[in-house]
């Protein structure tokens, strides 16, 4: 069982409807802010995703520490776009 509150340990990333409340602060140019409890996200220089991201692919993520919320931004070369697509064609065809 979970612990209420704030005292929960693991990190989680925000929902859909969060994610595209943060990108539409970037887009604007602005700080991004938690939309939870209004904080300022802090850029984390590498994604908790890196070990599941196809090789040549880099990102970070967007933190916030009170929430324990985090939002990775992955950008991608046309290298791991081929990689990740493949991956893809790879498991359709396994499952076949």
């Amino acid at each position: 069982m979970m612990r209420p509150g704030p005292r929960r340990s693991a990190w989680r990333s925000f929902t859909g409807r969060q994610r595209r409340a943060i990108q539409a602060q970037l887009a604007q140019r602005t700080d991004a802010r938690c939309p939870c409890c209004g904080e300022l996200l802090e850029a984390r220089p590498n994604t908790r995703l890196r070990a599941v991201l196809p090789s040549g692919c880099g990102g970070f993520d967007l933190d916030c520490r009170p929430c324990r919320r985090f939002h990775p931004l992955i950008l991608h070369t046309p290298r791991s776009l081929y990689l990740a697509r493949l991956q893809r064609l790879a498991s359709a065809v396994l499952r076949a």
